[in-house]
């Protein structure tokens, strides 16, 4: 496919998604996201490939990069309602291959760790 198609979305990039990673797919299949962006080797070639985007952005960055832009990708922020942008984030975090994890905000992991649980784990000066 090239650029400015509306041709659907592989298949293999909808089988076993819940119905909110399929609205979103819907989302990026209405909002002509593949006229710069390929998914499964056809679509456009202005961005990036999106086949494993979720590898490489996690859905904090991927809902920046959405309402933001950035690069040479227009803000979508006034044009996607938020209820757009969930289903769609959500499809595009799951893009990433089966054997690879999705990528992760390591601050949150941080954040969540010993000292955010309590006063019980930090360590004690007394006996």
């Amino acid at each position: 496919m090239n650029a400015w198609s509306g041709d659907p979305i592989p298949g293999q990039f909808l089988h076993g998604r819940t119905a909110l990673e399929r609205t979103g797919a819907l989302v990026f299949q209405e909002k002509q996201c593949r006229n710069c962006h390929s998914l499964g080797e056809a679509g456009g070639q202005r961005g990036p490939a999106l086949d494993h985007v979720a590898t490489r952005l996690t859905p904090d960055q991927l809902v920046r990069q959405v309402i933001q832009g950035g690069g040479n990708m227009p803000a979508y922020g006034k044009s996607l309602s938020p209820a757009e942008t969930t289903a769609l984030v959500s499809f595009l975090s799951t893009l990433h291959p089966p054997d690879q994890p999705p990528a992760r905000d390591a601050s949150r992991e941080l954040a969540s760790g010993p000292a955010s649980q309590g006063k019980d784990s930090l360590p004690s000066s007394h006996p």
